[in-house]
Parts: C-alpha cells; sequence; structure tokens
C-alpha cells in the first residue's frame, strides 16, 4: 500500500531507526551503551540524552540491536524500544512499565516476572516468548505475535489484545479480566484455570475449540456462579 502524500511512512520511520545503530560514527557509542546495560554500571541514560543532542532524550532505544543480551532486572520504565531486535534477549524481572515496544522482535525472549503495565507492545513479535508471572496490566497487544508464548499465571488485566495471535499458547492459570479480546486468535491454546472476566468463545477466533479448553472454561465458570449463590443465600439468612 502506497504511503498518502504528506502522510509519514511507518516502514521508512522503522528502517531509519535502526538504521542508525549500524553507522560508523556510532559503533564506539553502541559498544558502551551495550555495555552499560548489560552490565548494570554506569548512567546509561544519561549517555543517551548526551548522544541524542540537541532533543537531549533519555529514553530513545528505538530499533536498537540487542539480540541475546541478558538484561535482568533493568530498570527500562517509559523506555522507547520500538522496531527494536531482542529475539532471544533476557529482560527477567524488568521494569517495562509505559515501554513502547511497536513492532519490536522478542521472539523467544524470557519476560518472566516482567512488569509491562501499560506497556505498548502492539504489533511486537513476542512468539514463543516466556511471560510467565509477567505483569502486564493495561497493556496494549493489539495485533501482536504470541505463537505458542508462555504466559503461565501471567496477569493481563484490562490489556487490550484486539486481533492478536495466541495460537499454541500456555495461559495456564493466567488472568484476562476486563480484557478486550475481540478478534484474538486461541487456535490450540492451553487455558486451564485462566480467569477471563468477560473473554467467551463468541468474542475470539478459535478455529476449533478443544472439549477440553470448553469444559475446563464452562466449569470454573458455573463453580464460581454457585459459590456466589451459596455466598447471597448465606447472607441473606443472616440479616
Amino acid at each position: 500500500m502506497t504511503t498518502p502524500p504528506g502522510m509519514p511512512d511507518a516502514n521508512s520511520h522503522a528502517t531509519e531507526l535502526r538504521r542508525r545503530w549500524t553507522l560508523p560514527e556510532n559503533a564506539c557509542f553502541l559498544v558502551e551503551l551495550r555495555f552499560a546495560l548489560i552490565s548494570g554500571t554506569g548512567d546509561w541514560r544519561a549517555m543517551v540524552r548526551t548522544w541524542t543532542q540537541p532533543w537531549a532524550t533519555e529514553n530513545d532505544l528505538g530499533g536498537i540491536p540487542l539480540a541475546g543480551a541478558n538484561l535482568s532486572g533493568l530498570d527500562l520504565t517509559g523506555v522507547h524500544l520500538s522496531y527494536g531486535d531482542l529475539r532471544g534477549a533476557t529482560l527477567t524481572g524488568c521494569d517495562l512499565t509505559d515501554v513502547s515496544l511497536t513492532d519490536a522482535d522478542l521472539r523467544e525472549a524470557s519476560l518472566v516476572g516482567t512488569v509491562l503495565t501499560r506497556a505498548n507492545a502492539s504489533l511486537c513479535d513476542l512468539a514463543r516468548a516466556d511471560l510467565t508471572d509477567a505483569n502486564a496490566d493495561d497493556a496494549l497487544f493489539s495485533r501482536a505475535r504470541l505463537t505458542g508464548a508462555v504466559a503461565c499465571r501471567a496477569s493481563l488485566r484490562s490489556a487490550r489484545l484486539v486481533g492478536a495471535d495466541l495460537a499454541d499458547a500456555d495461559l495456564t492459570d493466567a488472568v484476562l479480566v476486563s480484557a478486550r479480546t475481540d478478534g484474538m486468535l486461541l487456535t490450540g491454546a492451553r487455558m486451564q484455570g485462566v480467569r477471563r472476566g468477560s473473554l467467551y468463545p463468541s468474542r475470539v477466533r478459535t478455529g476449533q475449540w478443544t472439549r477440553e479448553i470448553l469444559a475446563d472454561m464452562l466449569s470454573t465458570s458455573t463453580t464460581s456462579k454457585r459459590g456466589s449463590s451459596r455466598g447471597f443465600r448465606a447472607a441473606s439468612r443472616g440479616r
């Protein structure tokens, strides 16, 4: 599709962000920045602030190549990582609150216990990534690719997963209360113990729901409703 005249070209923007890290004049800075990020030593935000003069922004890591990097426990709050290459990176225990991950490549990355509150991961590739115990409340995953991802016990309260592809993902014991799931693909996904709130088969594209998934979801719903009814009747008798 041709970009209308006067409108920004998203592909060109992504290419430019990625290309700047390959320029010879930025090679030394990239080495130093990667070392600061991976080692956890030095003020990497100050380094970025100096590098981005005269705009002096400390959050601009858009398009950065960090494939395979170990960034465990790093505070990346509010950082712009859109279009970045984070394939196989270790982000275990990182704080990614309010981070931008639009169209970033996080295939097979480890985000175990990572905080992704209000993160924008639309169009992000998280195929086979590990999000076990991650907190992604209010995060945006619209049209993201999470095929084969593991999100056991992950919290996705009020997250937006519109059009996201979770085929063959493992969502065991995940929390999807109040999540937006219109057009979400769940073919082959494991959903035992999911707390789903308003997530119903009619609101997602499942291909073919397995008997096991439907039975588990329906039994969980029935048990919850029965428990609520018993509690209400008991409270009424106590009045």
